[in-house]
């Protein structure tokens, strides 16, 4: 085993609210190795968004708070930094993809002046060099006529030319980790696949660690070599990618899966999983998926399940797997 770039342990991210603390994540565990891509999976509300700003150091303050855990960057914890040497390591040594690539970009710059601001700050090159760089960048994720699109604007671009931009932004200063959330929402299943084949070649390269958030298994098993499935803020399920699709344990897991297509498999509708995701401010006594789990005890609904190993380097957190009911 290789050493881990970043480590996450016990991490608690919280939002206090006048209705309620909100618990976004509690108690996160998981590394990720150079040139390996981590796949977190949950539906929408579960806390894979947060966790990645958390680690960015994005947290929305006053009202977000981390209240504990640590976060392992290079042997660095990142919560003890300070605001500047985070701005350093942001962006820098670390880089995210924002979920929305038509929100993400700024619509009264150019493209060239959005990327070159970042590679003036972090890399400290002139304006024509950064410029030089931001083409070059922009020709890697597969972008033609690089000296052309540098001078237009957002708008002028299609959604999977902008996707591409911010991919080119964010790997402009060669990071170490590159944060993904939702890197191919809103775009077609054409333009998804170059997206992902782009930024796995560019992993093979550059050796950057991926963490990849998304709610699609599909992408998950194109991409990830370790998969974390998160639920109501804490990771239930922590397996490799071909652990998790051969022998899914957690009954969350089992309905995720259960819920996309298969071509082999005839079925006249799709199975969902019962119910919503709880409300942050009202979770449930007990395991918080027990509302909605067809296998739900007495135990389940009274005790919260640990996190723990089942077979070596696959965890589950549930009463059933572990036979404690």
């Amino acid at each position: 085993m290789g050493k881990n770039l970043i480590e996450v342990k016990g991490l608690k991210t919280y939002f206090y609210t006048k209705k309620g603390v909100i618990k976004a994540v509690d108690g996160v565990d998981f590394a990720i190795q150079s040139g390996k891509t981590l796949g977190i999976v949950g539906e929408s509300g579960c806390g894979k968004s947060i966790t990645s700003m958390s680690i960015m150091g994005l947290v929305p303050a006053p009202h977000g708070k981390i209240e504990g855990g640590e976060i392992f960057f290079e042997d660095r914890d990142l919560l003890k930094l300070s605001e500047e040497e985070m701005r350093k390591i942001r962006g820098n040594d670390i880089s995210m993809i924002f979920q929305e690539p038509m929100t993400s970009l700024n619509p009264v710059f150019t493209i060239g002046d959005q990327i070159t601001e970042v590679l003036i700050l972090h890399q400290k090159l002139d304006k024509a060099q950064a410029t030089k760089k931001a083409m070059d960048m922009l020709t890697l994720v597969g972008i033609a006529r690089a000296e052309k699109i540098v001078k237009e604007y957002p708008h002028q671009l299609s959604g999977g030319m902008r996707q591409r931009v911010m991919i080119a932004m964010a790997l402009s200063c060669m990071p170490k980790l590159l944060i993904a959330d939702e890197p191919t929402t809103a775009l077609d299943v054409t333009i998804q696949a170059q997206i992902l084949e782009l930024m796995n070649g560019l992993k093979e390269r550059l050796d950057t660690a991926i963490m990849l958030i998304t709610h699609d298994l599909g992408v998950i098993a194109e991409m990830a070599d370790h998969v974390v499935v998160m639920y109501a803020g804490k990771v239930v399920e922590d397996a490799s990618v071909e652990e998790l699709f051969e022998n899914p344990k957690h009954p969350y897991t089992l309905g995720l899966l259960n819920s996309k297509p298969n071509m082999s498999v005839e079925k006249d509708r799709l199975e969902n999983i019962p119910g919503v995701v709880p409300n942050p401010i009202q979770l449930p006594e007990g395991c918080y998926f027990h509302p909605r789990c067809k296998y739900a005890t007495d135990k389940c609904r009274q005790a919260q399940p640990e996190l723990k190993e089942y077979t070596s380097g696959h965890k589950v957190s549930c009463f059933m797997v572990h036979k404690e009911v």
